[in-house]
């Protein structure tokens, strides 16, 4: 008798990406903010556990230092130190809280002790494991026993923090996705990131937008971008995209904070955020998309440079940042068109 196979519909499937993208959305937030209280509640306690640093600098200023000698050739000054431990300190985090709140989604028993669960796993296997293998930190057993207890106490209070502020933002988000004329996570996050891709290449994002209108549909049937859904306009766009590739790699182009160069770039990121966009939120997505491409094009541009004097060579740096806008751009188009697809059919049901 042969086995019957489980099938998940695409609703289910993009239903599920949704979700955990909202709880990293949320988790993303959570740490952030479980970081802050974490920094008060060391500066209250450490006159009563008086951790030892057994003699060398914090690891998070000793990573810092390290990204700074990769990107500048320098080690961090005395003043900037304890700045970029803290910038250290607020990134792992916030990515902490972002891996969190995405495991949440999929596998709810993360969530129990109401947080604590996270806060020993982190303390654990970042200060007790981690930190030491990577250099940054003496191995566990050079320190006081009250440091240990202080690290993990720490921890305890990030998990806990964590945890209660991504409930309160996941609840929030539940709300305002049954409420179809609320503005959503997704109506900023995808036409912002779409925004920050363009700002890297002009022409990218507005390509994988219509090769995705072109393909699966973007509803935009009827509307003032309905060209973007010809399959032309999308050869020609990508035909773009591959030309400015090339021309990126020549010597003498603008840079792509002069004027010309930014103003591409909004006008790509506000289409293509148009055209991700869902019903009724166009001009916001656009308005969004086109900051997203401002902000974009003056990080990207000096992260580009900081790279490149740190490997003497722009090349590489410039084929990555091409990857990154490609793979970027052609997942939010897809996102875009699964979620354009589910809306379809519950249209018609409603």
């Amino acid at each position: 008798m042969p086995l019957s196979k489980q099938t998940v519909s695409p609703t289910h499937t993009v239903d599920a990406l949704v979700d955990v993208s909202r709880g990293a959305a949320s988790g993303a937030v959570a740490g952030f903010v479980a970081s802050a209280v974490m920094n008060g509640f060391q500066s209250l306690v450490t006159p009563l556990f008086q951790p030892s640093g057994a003699g060398g600098p914090p690891a998070t200023e000793e990573a810092a230092n390290r990204v700074s000698v990769v990107v500048s050739g320098a080690r961090l000054g005395d003043g900037d130190r304890q700045a970029g431990g803290n910038a250290v300190h607020y990134l792992v985090g916030t990515l902490t809280g972002t891996l969190y709140g995405a495991l949440a989604e999929a596998r709810p028993g993360v969530t129990r002790w109401h947080g604590f669960a996270l806060g020993l796993a982190a303390a654990t296997l970042v200060d007790q494991i981690a930190v030491p293998l990577s250099g940054l930190a003496r191995p566990p057993w050079r320190y006081t026993l009250r440091t240990h207890l202080y690290g993990y106490a720490s921890h305890l209070v990030f998990g806990f923090v964590t945890e209660a502020v991504r409930k309160v933002l996941r609840e929030r988000i539940g709300k305002a996705k049954r409420a179809h004329d609320a503005v959503t996570i997704d109506d900023i996050s995808v036409p912002l990131l779409l925004g920050l891709a363009n700002g890297q290449r002009t022409f990218t994002p507005p390509a994988a937008v219509t090769i995705a209108a072109a393909g699966s549909g973007l509803g935009l049937e009827g509307t003032p971008l309905a060209l973007l859904s010809s399959k032309w306009t999308g050869v020609l766009l990508g035909a773009a995209a591959i030309g400015e590739y090339v021309a990126d790699k020549q010597p003498g182009i603008p840079a792509r904070i002069s004027p010309p160069g930014l103003a591409g770039r909004a006008l790509g990121g506000a289409l293509s955020g148009a055209a991700a966009a869902r019903p009724g939120k166009a001009w916001l997505a656009a308005g969004i998309g086109a900051a997203g491409a401002l902000a974009g094009g003056y990080i990207s541009y000096r992260v580009r440079m900081s790279l490149a004097r740190a490997l003497g060579r722009d090349k590489p740096v410039a084929f990555a940042e091409d990857a990154l806008s490609m793979l970027g751009s052609a997942a939010l188009a897809g996102y875009a068109a699964l979620r354009q697809n589910q809306r379809e059919p519950d249209k018609l049901a409603a």
